[in-house]
Parts: C-alpha cells; structure tokens; sequence
C-alpha cells in the first residue's frame, strides 16, 4: 500500500532537522550573508563560528587515554588489564580512530546534532 522508499520517508519527516543542517553547515562555510547583495555591494564574512568550532573540538579532542581496572587486586588480574589497555591502543593507532572521533566530533559541533554510544 505505502510503498515509498524509505529514503524519501525519511526526507519527509526530518525535513526541518535536514532545513536546519543544511543552514548550520552553510554557515560555519561562510554563507552568513541573507539574501543576495545589491549592485557593488560588498559583504565581508569573519568567520568566527567556524574559528570557535574547529579551535574547541580541537581542545576537546586531544589526548586519548585508556585505563582498564583490574577485576580484583592480583598480579594476573592487574597484567590482564595492562594488556586489554594496550590492545586497545593498538587498534586504536592501527585504524587511525583519532582522526575518525575528531572528524565526528567536529560534525556534532557544525550541525549541532550528534552522539556517541559506547559499548
């Protein structure tokens, strides 16, 4: 019966939160301006939005750490954590997450939307 796709049904229910994306992307790009100049009108842009936005997720996004507790105080337990920690490093360095949280964060900050789920 209803059989439109749901990429369009998507689009026609999150059209306002799409609108307003669209709006807070077009403005840490520097489309600040309203409307369309007038004939030998100049319109300079200083772009702090986009200056805060990189500055902070930039402050917000350094220095990765990994800490993992032992279960209980033993030796085995304590060199079980060491390594668990380590490991995650590793995959952390190996698949350049960094980056990947950085670039995620810095788009939570320019839409004004977004998450982490941390399992």
């Amino acid at each position: 019966m209803n059989n439109i796709p749901l990429p369009q049904k998507i689009a026609r229910t999150a059209a306002e939160r799409l609108r307003a994306y669209r709006e807070n992307l077009d403005f840490y790009g520097g489309a600040q301006w309203v409307g369309t100049p007038h004939r030998r009108e100049r319109r300079l842009t200083f772009n702090y939005a986009r200056t805060f936005i990189d500055k902070v997720t930039s402050y917000l996004m350094t220095e990765m750490l990994f800490i993992m507790e032992s279960v209980d105080s033993s030796e085995e337990a304590r060199d079980r954590a060491k390594r668990a920690e380590e490991a995650l490093r590793q995959v952390y360095e190996a698949n350049h997450l960094d980056q990947l949280d950085f670039d995620t964060e810095l788009d939570a900050a320019i839409l004004g939307d977004g998450c982490y789920k941390v399992t």
